[in-house]
């Protein structure tokens, strides 16, 4: 598959999910197989601990239309999301969580959407099945990237999302500059972006990886990463890329390396 032009990549950032990857994997290949057109499959492994890229590795093996991406140690979803988009080669770029609360039965409307000249779609989880917990501070998400960005969307922390690949591209180059909030850095490369209504499921299996501590970072991200004077200001460089990647081959796979310049 990946010696044709390649319509569609799929990249889905992994951290800890080995209850959800297989069913995952079953359901988005079989999605993919009902659109007629080539496509790859990005799994890009966050540092897990338990056996995700074992499992990942053997379905790897089997479909030559999957690749696993590994990063040495947990560095973050957001991380993981720009380094698979940086690998992807189709000419269009889903993303979507592990995790099974996106479904990827989604997937062909965010399709259909994108083809009326959006340069990226995003899904909107009207019905969140997430605890209040986890829906109050991505409230406040949503009101503070209004405050800074003027970029309006109902839902800016879905992962659910379909971009045209210059957009995708684009946005993952902003991602390493700078190590922002992906939806924020969206407003700096388009603002030709819709909305569609999409499911949202209760997990399955598994816990939700936020708490406290990244929930503090991400809002850290939030208010002092998106402007680059601001970033000057709190001594963070940004002119030597967030992260690089390096080559390796770990048991047949990709690995990848990522080394932080701060």
């Amino acid at each position: 598959m990946n010696h044709k032009r390649i319509v569609y990549s799929i990249v889905i950032p992994v951290f800890n999910e080995s209850g959800n990857v297989a069913e995952l994997y079953k359901r988005l290949k079989k999605i993919l197989e009902g659109l007629d057109k080539s496509y790859e499959i990005i799994f890009a492994d966050d540092g897990s601990t338990d056996d995700s890229f074992l499992l990942l590795r053997n379905i790897a093996f089997s479909d030559h239309g999957v690749r696993v991406l590994r990063f040495d140690k947990n560095y973050g979803q957001h991380k993981a999301v720009a380094a698979g988009i940086l690998e992807a080669q189709g000419d269009y770029i889903v993303t979507l969580d592990a995790d099974l609360q996106n479904p990827p039965e989604e997937i062909p409307g965010l399709i259909e959407k994108i083809k009326s000249g959006y340069d990226m779609v995003s899904g909107y989880r009207k019905l969140r099945k997430d605890s209040l917990g986890r829906r109050l501070p991505s409230l406040m998400t949503n009101f503070v990237i209004f405050s800074i960005t003027g970029l309006r969307m109902h839902d800016y922390g879905s992962m659910l999302r379909i971009y045209k690949k210059e957009t995708a591209k684009s946005l993952a180059e902003e991602f390493k500059k700078s190590g922002g909030y992906i939806t924020m850095l969206v407003a700096k490369v388009t603002r030709n972006i819709a909305e569609i209504t999409v499911s949202h499921d209760a997990r399955s299996a598994g816990r939700s990886k936020y708490n406290l501590s990244k929930l503090a970072g991400l809002f850290f991200r939030i208010l002092f990463c998106y402007n680059e004077n601001v970033r000057k200001a709190l001594g963070i460089k940004t002119e030597e890329p967030f992260f690089v990647i390096e080559r390796k081959i770990e048991d047949g796979q990709e690995a990848i390396v990522s080394n932080y310049n701060r």
